[in-house]
């Protein structure tokens, strides 16, 4: 069945989400504010860095944390960005801490935090200190690419390749035991994960990857133990605005 953003992640207010993994995580994040900007007072914010985005995207910006704290903000619903700093030679924003969040946490209603880097590769390993998901967060959601099923394993597609294949074992390819083990081991997708976990299978584009989306969803079911499986997979295409629970 088809459902749209905020029934996938069962936002409620007070919410504050966390965004790891790759293959979509600020196209999620933005995507799911503007569905929620209608009913609610929406904080985009990261632990990591992104790029400044572009002015249709948001209602108001805070380069400056404290200059954020300083202002006389009126919360209404919208969509509001706040970052510690700006980098503004590679005009990327730098992401808060949790003591940032702390201080402005209570003048939003829900908070999206993107939480993780991947240098636009479509997969990754995960790095000692990666993700940086902060101490408050309620929901992560963990984001794999559905185009990288079946890719053969290589250093081009893969961001912490060393790490990678740490998780998935020896393998020549990213099949759906390598995905199992990227979601199960301790050292994959929701390492640092707080709360309810949702692992979201992105950019099942057409007829084709969405089917090959849901026989990964059916996999993961299937194969992973009651036990073991303490996350809820959903699947689709953020840019066709497909989505679907499995």
């Amino acid at each position: 069945m088809k459902r749209n953003l905020n029934h996938i992640f069962s936002i409620n207010k007070n919410d504050i989400l966390s965004i790891v993994g790759s293959g979509g995580k600020t196209t999620l994040m933005f995507s799911l504010a503007e569905e929620l900007k209608i009913n609610f007072n929406v904080l985009i914010t990261t632990s990591t860095k992104i790029y400044k985005p572009t002015n249709e995207k948001y209602d108001n910006l805070y380069s400056d944390v404290n200059c954020f704290i300083n202002s006389n903000f009126i919360e209404k619903n919208g969509i509001t960005i706040v970052a510690k700093s700006i980098d503004l030679k590679n005009n990327k924003l730098i992401g808060i801490d949790d003591e940032d969040l702390e201080n402005i946490k209570n003048y939003f209603d829900v908070i999206i935090i993107e939480s993780d880097g991947s240098r636009n590769l479509p997969i990754k390993g995960w790095k000692k200190h990666e993700p940086p998901v902060l101490k408050k967060t309620n929901k992560t959601i963990g984001i794999i690419p559905i185009q990288i099923l079946n890719k053969k394993i290589n250093e081009k597609n893969i961001y912490g390749f060393e790490e990678f294949m740490n998780i998935v074992g020896n393998t020549e390819y990213i099949d759906n035991e390598a995905i199992k083990n990227l979601v199960l081991n301790k050292e994959g997708i929701f390492k640092n994960s707080k709360g309810e976990k949702f692992l979201f299978i992105n950019q099942a584009d057409d007829d084709k990857l969405i089917k090959k989306s849901y026989e990964l969803a059916k996999y993961l079911k299937e194969n992973i133990s009651v036990l073991e499986l303490d996350f809820k997979i959903c699947y689709g295409s953020l840019t066709k605005g497909e989505l679907y629970e499995y």
